[in-house]
């Protein structure tokens, strides 16, 4: 394998790398939005069941 080879080689293993952190990144944001639209969901819930009194209200 000559040095060029070996040069565009690691710069294909370099970009694969690059590309699946992307990827990752990617998930992690969905994951997170994910999360916080869920967040929202249960504290808009919540504040519903404050203002009519809830379950437990007497």
């Amino acid at each position: 394998m000559t040095l060029k080879e070996k040069d565009v080689e690691k710069a294909h293993l370099f970009l694969s790398d690059q590309e699946g952190l992307m990827h990752c990144s990617d998930l992690l944001e969905d994951f997170l939005a994910t999360i916080s639209r869920m967040e929202r969901e249960y504290l808009q819930a919540a504040a519903k069941g404050w203002q009519t009194g809830g379950p437990h209200s007497e």
